[in-house]
């Protein structure tokens, strides 16, 4: 069954993958695993984690390139905050999809209005997809951390 969930991302954040060790000692095989994760948060009761390797950044990147293009200068764009998802506190959603495409809609006019947000679109296997609303500053951060991911230099994790 297809579906699509949506949110506006209050927040952002990217870390490495921390690597543990198998039963016989050695690594995973490299490219076995992804390199870092992605997290949107939509405040305290929604995150979506993306796993993500130098190659899916580098595309997500891309995703951006192309959507810039199509970026129309809408007053209030610049200003739209997002909303926290709004479920009840003790209520938590944590998606982590099995993407297989991205799309990267920007701020534009629409037959039934302004949309004053980036869209990102994740899409898993089924053509379900979860939808992020992400505002400048926080599509800013998304790209600074896609190029890291993609240029692999992400800090080591640390070890606690």
């Amino acid at each position: 069954m297809r579906q699509t969930l949506a949110f506006q991302a209050t927040g952002f954040d990217v870390s490495p993958v921390e690597i543990e060790m198998e039963d016989d000692g050695l690594p995973p095989d490299e490219g076995e695993l992804p390199t870092a994760l992605l997290a949107f948060e939509s405040g305290g009761n929604v995150v979506l984690t993306l796993p993500l390797d130098p190659e899916h950044a580098e595309s997500m990147m891309n995703a951006f390139t192309e959507a810039e293009a199509h970026r129309e200068s809408l007053p209030d764009a610049a200003s739209w905050e997002p909303q926290p998802s709004g479920l009840p506190e003790g209520l938590f959603w944590v998606l982590q999809p099995n993407v297989v495409g991205v799309s990267v809609t920007p701020p534009q006019s629409t037959p039934d209005g302004p949309v004053l947000h980036w869209t990102l679109a994740f899409e898993d296997e089924d053509g379900s997809q979860v939808q992020v609303a992400v505002g400048d500053a926080l599509c800013v951060r998304v790209i600074r951390a896609l190029a890291q991911v993609a240029a692999d230099e992400l800090p080591e994790p640390s070890e606690g």
